[in-house]
């Protein structure tokens, strides 16, 4: 995924940064007497181990097969309420993220007070009130100041909201409590990765002592290959992604990230032929979210009806990969999402209106499947964002500003400072395709340009029209230089770089 990174209130699926992990375990609370580590409240020593098995898996980004182990874990005990939120961590829908947080609540009685506070955390998000889920977070890390894990919850929340500088301080006081914490490694390496101030050399340092402490995690290596990336040495990150699957051949994240490489090069051939070797072995819950990226090298090659009739058929095609039932829709979000993003940005303004519409109807009923008044109005939200950029790429200004007024009313009460951010996107294209440069660039610095790169480039666009040269350059380099692949990075890696000289 990019940490292709949407808006907390309107990805695939919320960035639940909630970690569990293996940082240490206590019984059941007692009166109130003091408890160092958040407790596992279960009588069932083999629930705990799957739970603590699990946690360790969801730190080091192995989502599917953590999944399995919370599984295990309430399969065990029924009312283990830290399994339940594990599970909703590594979800991979948004009704099962629901259901185990329901599921949770339905036990809090025999939960310990950190439990609790973890269910809420998690809920935040159900409801877009990720500054509620910070302050919670924050109660977490009080109430257990010796615990690794409250903090790396705590830094997980404040990442949410991009007050990265305090997660990275969250995320350095799990590791002075507990050295060697994969979640607090792994999370302080991705976020120097990926949030501003990045800092490419403190990522690597990171992965370096991740690596020390867990020399047979394959994983490491992967996340070595990001790193390398990142700082544009390609062929290294080919070599870091090969020595994962080396120790690991099923590895097939890692397989698909050797795809991102070579689209990167150019080796189109050679991206396909990794995207198919990462689909085969891929999991069933991961098959379908690989394949639009091999579309993807269609895009970076410049054959656009190739991608889009591509895309299509993986949409349609969904089910027939296996993919299981409660997944089915939100994959078919992700590609009929990407095929409208390559219409709308290429001119195929019918096309890119199908797509939306299909995507929206998705969308729609995935709400009306959770079934809770947020869940609908947040996906009521985000179809109008797509509406709006329709109507923005249609030269209709007077229409995207409707639809992003629509958005603001939708998201008027919820307690998130990021909530406005695809109300500001919308109004920054439908500027920025008059030619209003000025308006755009208020508007695009209002939305996820942080994490988008797409949304990045067009800001650069903006600044560079308002006469902003220098300004503009240095985004246009951001976006030339990302190598974190999506289908805006697809669609504007080579015009970056030719904007930057190279």
């Amino acid at each position: 995924m990019m940490k292709r990174r949407f808006s907390v209130a309107f990805g695939m699926l919320a960035v639940v940064i909630l970690v569990l992990g293996t940082v240490g375990c206590a019984q059941k609370e007692e009166g109130t007497t003091s408890v160092a580590e958040i407790p596992y409240t279960t009588d069932s020593e083999a629930a705990r181990a799957y739970c603590e098995k699990g946690e360790y898996l969801n730190d080091v980004g192995r989502g599917v097969e953590a999944r399995e182990q919370f599984m295990a874990a309430v399969a065990e005990d029924p009312t283990f309420v830290r399994a339940h939120v594990g599970q909703s961590s590594a979800a991979l829908s948004f009704k099962e993220f629901q259901t185990c947080l329901d599921n949770a609540s339905e036990h809090l009685e025999g939960a310990s007070d950190g439990e609790k506070l973890m269910v809420a955390i998690n809920g935040s998000f159900l409801t877009n009130d990720t500054e509620q889920g910070v302050q919670l977070a924050k109660q977490l890390a009080e109430a257990y100041p010796e615990s690794a894990r409250a903090a790396i919850v705590l830094g997980g929340m404040q990442s949410a909201v991009n007050e990265h500088e305090a997660a990275r301080a969250s995320y350095a006081r799990a590791l002075e409590l507990d050295p060697n914490s994969a979640g607090a490694l792994f999370s302080m390496a991705n976020n120097y990765l990926f949030s501003e101030p990045r800092d490419f050399a403190m990522a690597e340092e990171y992965a370096n002592t991740m690596n020390a402490a867990f020399p047979n995690e394959a994983k490491v290596y992967e996340l070595m290959g990001d790193i390398k990336r990142a700082q544009n040495n390609l062929d290294a990150a080919l070599e870091a992604y090969n020595q994962a699957t080396t120790m690991e051949p099923a590895l097939a994240q890692a397989q698909h990230k050797r795809g991102h490489v070579n689209s990167f090069l150019g080796n189109y051939d050679d991206a396909r032929a990794a995207y198919d070797a990462a689909i085969a072995s891929a999991a069933p819950e991961n098959k379908a979210g690989f394949a639009p990226y091999r579309a993807f090298t269609y895009v970076h090659a410049g054959e656009i009806d190739t991608a889009l009739d591509e895309l299509e058929a993986v949409a349609e095609n969904v089910e027939a990969m296996g993919t299981p039932a409660d997944q089915v829709k939100g994959f078919q979000v992700f590609a009929l999402t990407s095929e409208a993003t390559v219409a709308l940005h290429s001119g195929r303004l019918d096309r890119a209106a199908n797509a939306i519409e299909r995507r929206n109807q998705l969308v729609t009923a995935i709400g009306e499947e959770i079934g809770t008044d947020d869940a609908i109005r947040l996906r009521e939200a985000n179809c109008e964002m797509w509406n709006g950029l329709l109507a923005a790429y249609s030269g209709d200004t007077d229409g995207a500003i409707a639809h992003a007024d629509k958005i603001a009313m939708l998201v008027e009460s919820d307690d998130n400072p990021r909530k406005l951010e695809p109300y500001h996107y919308v109004m920054g294209m439908a500027y920025l395709k008059q030619d209003n440069f000025e308006q755009a660039a208020e508007h695009l610095r209002q939305a996820d340009y942080e994490n988008n790169m797409y949304i990045r480039y067009h800001l650069a666009l903006a600044e560079e029209g308002v006469g902003n040269a220098e300004e503009a350059k240095a985004f246009f380099a951001d976006v030339a230089g990302y190598n974190f692949n999506s289908v805006g990075f697809a669609l504007l890696r080579e015009e970056a770089v030719e904007r930057t000289g190279g």
